[in-house]
C-alpha cells in the first residue's frame, strides 16, 4: 500500500514578527540563519514547524501492455490521502480481476476526446445519434474541453447540474444530460477498459416533466396548419400523422446522417404499409432495445381512414413506390415546426413537436380502452404511466359528472360511492379499478 509525504509548507515564526511559510525545510532553516538563528537547538519555542496541510501519495501502476504509469494526489490530511490511494489501487485490482488491464490512454484522454469518441461508438447506427450529437458540444462547454476525463469528480458534475437548473433546463432536460454521462462511464469501463467508476451518479437529479400536458388552446390546431400552409407545406402530412397515431419524429423521418458509417437511419417507407390488410409496420422502434428477445420488435399498427387520406395522395405521386416516404430529417422537421409556431398569427407557444405526441396520445387514450392497448398504438413501454397519466380519473371530472343530469346507472353509483367515499377517494377507487382492468386485459 503507498505511503502518504507530508509536503507541508514549514513555517517560521519569531516573537513580535509574522509568521513565514517556505515550501521546503531547508528554505526555512536559511531564512532564520539569516537572520542570526544558526543552531537549531538555539531556536525559540515553536519557531519552526510543519503545518501539515499537505499530503502526497503517489501509486504505481501497469497497463495491459506492462507499460508503468504513476499517479500522485495531494490531501489535506494523511488519512484522506491514504483514503484515496487505498480506494484507487482497490479499483485497479478489480479492473484486473474483471478484464485483465487496461489502456495507457486513460491517462491523457480529456473529456472531449472520450465524450465525442463514445458518441461514435456507441450511439452508432441509433436513431438518437443525431440528438445525442447536439449535446455533446453543450456538455463540453459546460465541463470544460481540456478538463482530463480521469480527473472529473461529483463536484464537477454537481456544478453542472446546479447551471443547467439555473439556465431554466427542464427537470427531463437535466436527466437527460446525465444519463449520456452515465451511459459514458459504463461505456469507458466495459469498452475502453479504463479503471472509473460513475462520477456523474449518485448525484440529486430535479424530477422530470414529462406528466405536465399539453392541449390545444383555442384555435391553435388551425393556426398551426395555417402557419404550415405558409412556409413549410411538406410538413403538413408528417404533423397530421403524428397527431393521428402519435408518430416520433424519428419513425416518420430520417434521424440524420451517422458520422461514422455515412448511412442515414430511420424513416418511413413505403414498404412497410400494407395496403391490403390496412396495417402500418415500424420495423424498429425507440424502446426495442429493452424488449425481450420473444418479444415483437418495432410497432404494428392500424392504417386509420385518416391516415389513408394522408398517405394515398403521396403513394399516387410517388414514381417508384417503394423508399422513403418523406425526405427530411428530425432536425428539419424540428427547425420548420419551430418557426411556424413562432410565425403563427399569433405566435404558438410552449409547443413542440414532441409535445404533440403527447396531445395525440391523450386522444388516442379516449379511443382505446386501457392503458395496454394503447402502449402498442402510441409505442410508451411503461404501462403504469400510461395508466396514471392518460386514464387517471380528475376530482374535476367527477364533480362535472356529478352536475349532469341524474338517471344513468352509472351517475347513481358514481353519487352513492362519493357520499361514502368522498372525491378524494371515490377517484382513487376509480383508477384502482381501471389498473385492475388493464392487469387483466395483460393476460389475455
Amino acid at each position: 500500500m503507498a505511503t502518504p509525504t507530508n509536503r507541508s509548507p514549514w513555517q517560521v515564526k519569531l516573537p513580535g514578527k509574522e509568521p513565514t511559510r517556505f515550501r521546503l525545510k531547508s528554505q526555512a532553516l536559511a531564512h532564520l540563519a539569516a537572520l542570526g538563528f544558526d543552531d537549531p537547538a538555539k531556536f525559540p519555542k515553536n519557531a519552526l514547524k510543519q503545518l501539515e496541510t499537505a499530503f502526497e501519495v503517489q501509486i504505481k501502476f501497469k497497463d495491459k501492455d506492462g507499460n508503468v504509469v504513476k499517479r500522485s494526489e495531494t490531501h489535506d490530511t494523511y488519512e484522506q490521502a491514504q483514503k484515496w490511494a487505498t480506494q484507487q489501487e482497490a479499483l485497479l485490482n478489480k479492473i484486473r480481476q474483471q478484464q485483465g488491464g487496461f489502456e495507457i490512454s486513460f491517462e491523457t484522454i480529456t473529456f472531449k476526446e472520450a465524450l465525442e469518441k463514445f458518441h461514435k461508438e456507441h450511439y452508432a447506427g441509433m436513431a438518437s445519434f443525431t440528438e445525442i450529437g447536439y449535446r455533446v458540444p453543450h456538455l463540453v462547454e459546460r465541463i470544460g474541453a481540456n478538463m482530463l476525463f480521469r480527473e472529473l469528480g461529483k463536484r464537477d458534475f454537481q456544478k453542472l447540474r446546479d447551471g443547467l437548473i439555473s439556465e431554466k433546463y427542464s427537470g427531463s432536460s437535466v436527466r437527460n444530460y446525465f444519463t449520456i454521462l452515465t451511459t459514458l462511464y459504463k461505456h469507458a469501463a466495459n469498452e475502453w477498459n479504463y479503471p472509473v467508476e460513475n462520477s456523474a451518479g449518485g448525484i440529486s437529479l430535479p424530477k422530470p416533466n414529462n406528466a405536465i400536458q399539453r392541449s390545444w388552446v383555442g384555435n391553435e390546431q388551425e393556426r398551426l396548419m395555417a402557419s404550415l400552409e405558409k412556409r413549410s407545406p411538406w410538413l403538413i402530412p408528417i404533423v397530421k400523422l403524428s397527431l393521428e397515431m402519435a408518430f416520433r419524429r424519428g419513425e416518420l423521418v430520417q434521424t440524420g446522417k451517422n458520422k461514422k458509417t455515412g448511412a442515414q437511419s430511420g424513416g418511413l417507407m413505403w414498404e412497410h404499409i400494407d395496403w391490403d390488410n390496412n396495417i402500418l409496420s415500424l420495423p424498429k422502434e425507440k424502446n426495442d432495445k429493452t424488449k425481450k428477445a420473444t418479444d415483437y420488435l418495432g410497432r404494428r399498427v392500424p392504417l386509420t381512414s385518416e391516415m389513408q387520406a394522408i398517405l394515398q395522395p403521396l403513394y399516387d405521386k410517388s414514381p417508384t413506390k417503394s423508399g422513403l416516404v418523406f425526405q427530411a430529417t428530425t432536425n428539419s422537421v424540428t427547425t420548420a415546426f419551430s418557426n411556424a409556431c413562432k410565425q403563427a398569427e399569433p405566435p404558438i407557444k410552449k409547443l413542440t413537436f414532441h409535445t404533440m405526441r403527447k396531445i395525440a396520445t391523450k386522444n388516442l387514450s379516449r379511443r382505446v380502452s386501457n392503458a395496454m392497448e394503447l402502449s402498442r398504438l402510441s409505442g410508451h413501454k411503461n404501462i403504469e404511466v400510461l395508466n396514471s397519466r392518460y386514464y387517471d380519473v380528475q376530482v374535476e371530472d367527477l364533480v362535472a359528472l356529478l352536475a349532469q343530469s341524474s338517471g344513468t346507472i352509472r351517475h347513481r353509483g358514481i353519487t352513492a360511492l362519493t357520499k361514502v367515499l368522498g372525491l378524494a377517494d371515490c377517484k382513487k377507487f376509480i383508477n384502482e379499478i381501471r389498473a385492475m382492468k388493464t392487469a387483466a386485459d395483460a393476460f389475455k
